[in-house]
């Protein structure tokens, strides 16, 4: 029995079907693509748009790199047993619920961050190694990461602004991890000095503050005597 050959017309229709299809794929593949890109490009705006979208504390601390005064913040006493926390800029998740805890600073403490949330910018200045915080996302101010202070396993304090961040109710699936690698040898000397310098430095400041006024309050004594 013959095998029963094609026709030049059906030829041409597979064709045409498998062209269509091929498109369709890569079509597909494109959207995919640009998806993926999207999701992980950084949130660019002007001044004045984060001006318009922000508080006027959001935009000093987040944007201006400002602090907010100890113990006043909505999160600092705030332990959700469930939820995590995003950028108030952005809405980037930073924090698991899990990862926050009390370090009596003052400020809402972490001691870890989800997995390529918080970016970090290494400042050596007055002697002390600082490392600020920043949301990957957007480069929003989060505060600054302290390590070795012997609080949780992890060595890591994030030490956050809570006008930075918002709290969120429900799950958020991504891993966790340290921000920096606190175990280095380089980095635990810096540590070490950083314990050493920074009391002497703020006495430093503290003891020339009162001679400053001191010596104002003896000026003015002595120029109300004559």
């Amino acid at each position: 029995m013959r095998a029963r050959t094609a026709s030049t017309s059906e030829v041409s229709l597979i064709t045409r079907k498998a062209q269509r299809a091929l498109r369709s794929i890569k079509r597909t593949k494109s959207a995919s693509v640009k998806v993926t890109a999207m999701s992980a490009e950084k949130i660019t705006k002007s001044d004045a748009e984060w001006k318009n979208e922000l508080t006027s504390q959001q935009y000093q601390v987040l944007r201006l790199k400002g602090t907010e005064p100890a113990r006043t913040g909505e999160y600092d006493k705030f332990y959700p047993s469930e939820g995590h926390f995003v950028c108030a800029g952005c809405g980037n998740p930073l924090y698991s619920a899990e990862s926050k805890f009390n370090s009596g600073c003052g400020w809402p403490a972490f001691d870890k961050c989800y997995e390529g949330a918080v970016d970090t910018n290494i400042d050596n200045t007055f002697g002390m190694r600082r490392v600020e915080i920043v949301c990957a996302k957007c480069d929003g101010h989060l505060g600054h990461v302290f390590e070795n202070e012997g609080f949780t396993p992890t060595a890591e304090r994030h030490c956050v602004n809570s006008v930075s961040v918002k709290y969120v109710e429900g799950a958020c699936d991504k891993k966790e991890a340290k921000v920096i690698d606190g175990n280095s040898i380089a980095g635990n000397a810096q540590n070490a000095m950083s314990m050493l310098i920074r009391p002497a430095f703020y006495f430093t400041i503290g003891y020339t503050a009162l001679n400053v006024l001191a010596n104002s309050a003896t000026s003015v004594m002595t120029h109300n005597a004559q």
